[in-house]
C-alpha cells in the first residue's frame, strides 16, 4: 500500500486501482447527494471555463464557514478536481486520512510557517492541478472578522497562478453551534474573476507587503462577490 506522502506528491487518482475508483466514485456521490439534500446555487463557473488565464492550474480562495466548504467548491468545478489544503489533525483520523488524500487533500501545520505544503501547493499548480485554500484558516461564523494569513501570497508569487476568489454563503447554517441535527439550507456559491500578483499594482512593493496586500486583496474581491438570486 502506498504511503500517503504518495497521494500527496502526485495527481488525483493517477494510474490505476482503489484510489482511482474511489476517486470517481466520490465525485458521482457530490453529484447525486448534494443537489438533493441543499439545492446549491452556482454562478460563474462558466466564465472560469471561458477564461484564457484558467486553462493551466490556478487558486481557488473563499471564506470558511463548514466542514463541507470544500465539498460545494469541488461540485462546481467539476471534471476538474479540486485539491484543498486541510488541517494536519485530519490526518491523524485512520480510514479516513487515506480517503482524504485519494480525493486530494493535503494536510498543513497550523500555527507555523509550514514550508511543506507550499512547496507541495506550488508543484500541484505548476503539474496544473487547482488547489483550493481557505486564507482565513480555520472556520469563523458569518461576519466575524478574522486573520488572513499571507500563505496564499506566498503560493501565488512561487506558482505565478491566478487565484479565483469565490464566496459561500449560508453552509454555516448546516450545523450550527450548539445543535446536534443537520440542517438543510439552499446553499450558494459565486465565483470571481482571477487576481494575480504579477499585476503592475503590487510591484512597487517589497515582498513581504506584496504578499500581504494580496491576499487581503484577494479576501476583500471574495466578499465583494453578489449573492445568487
Amino acid at each position: 500500500m502506498k504511503p500517503l506522502r504518495y497521494f500527496f506528491d502526485h495527481p488525483i487518482a493517477a494510474g490505476k486501482g482503489t484510489p482511482r475508483y474511489f476517486e470517481r466514485l466520490f465525485a458521482g456521490l457530490l453529484h447525486l447527494v448534494l443537489p438533493l439534500l441543499f439545492r446549491p446555487r452556482i454562478e460563474g463557473t462558466h466564465q472560469l471555463r471561458a477564461h484564457p488565464d484558467l486553462s493551466a492550474g490556478f487558486i481557488l480562495a473563499g471564506n470558511h464557514r463548514s466542514y463541507l466548504d470544500p465539498l460545494f467548491v469541488m461540485l462546481a468545478l467539476r471534471p476538474r478536481p479540486v485539491r484543498f489544503i486541510s488541517k494536519e489533525e485530519f490526518f491523524k483520523l485512520p480510514v479516513i486520512r487515506r480517503l482524504a488524500a485519494w480525493i486530494g487533500a493535503y494536510p498543513v501545520k497550523r500555527g507555523s510557517a509550514d514550508m511543506q505544503v507550499i512547496k507541495r501547493s506550488v508543484a500541484m499548480l505548476q503539474r496544473g492541478e487547482l488547489v483550493g485554500i481557505f486564507p482565513e484558516g480555520s472556520r469563523g461564523r458569518a461576519g466575524e472578522t478574522r486573520q488572513i494569513h499571507s500563505g496564499l501570497g506566498l503560493i501565488a508569487y512561487l506558482s505565478k497562478a491566478p487565484v479565483v476568489p469565490f464566496r459561500l454563503w449560508n453552509t454555516e447554517a448546516i450545523s450550527p453551534p450548539g445543535t446536534r441535527l443537520w440542517r438543510f439550507p439552499t446553499v450558494k456559491l459565486a465565483f470571481g474573476q482571477p487576481l494575480s500578483i504579477n499585476d503592475a499594482r503590487y510591484q512597487h512593493l517589497n515582498k513581504s507587503e506584496r504578499l500581504e496586500r494580496f491576499s487581503h486583496d484577494v479576501m476583500e474581491a471574495t466578499y465583494q462577490l453578489s449573492e445568487p438570486h
